[in-house]
This record gives structure tokens, sequence and C-alpha cells, in this order.
């Protein structure tokens, strides 16, 4: 069973609100407070996991892995 990037548990831990300063990892806007974003992370080899922010609707079509 195949799953997309946007409903794979796997990458994205739940939707909540970003720092702020973050960009979307997507579409490389800034993200607005208040913004609804989806946040991730990417383990590293040393060090903790890196987090990262996407928004929830309008950057489906153009999403980039991080």
């Amino acid at each position: 069973m195949a799953t997309s990037n946007t409903t794979d548990a796997r990458r994205w831990e739940y939707v909540t609100y970003a720092p702020s300063g973050n960009r979307c990892v997507a579409c490389k806007k800034l993200i607005k407070p208040l913004e609804p974003v989806r946040r991730g992370h990417s383990d590293r080899s040393s060090g903790p996991p890196v987090v990262f922010y996407q928004h929830t609707d309008e950057c489906q079509a153009q999403a980039v892995t991080a």
C-alpha cells in the first residue's frame, strides 16, 4: 500500500503552529504566526533530530523532501 508524503505518519508528526522565523520546506515562504503547519523531523547521525514545518494545504503540490 502506497502512502503520500502528506498522510505518512512516519514523516509528519502532527499539525501545530511553527515558532517565529521558520520557513515552509516546500514553498520556502515564511510561516505566519498562528498559521497551521505540519511538523516533521529528520534524524541525524549525531545530535538531535532536525525539525521542519510545511503548510497544511497550499504547498502539497509543490512538496519536496527535506
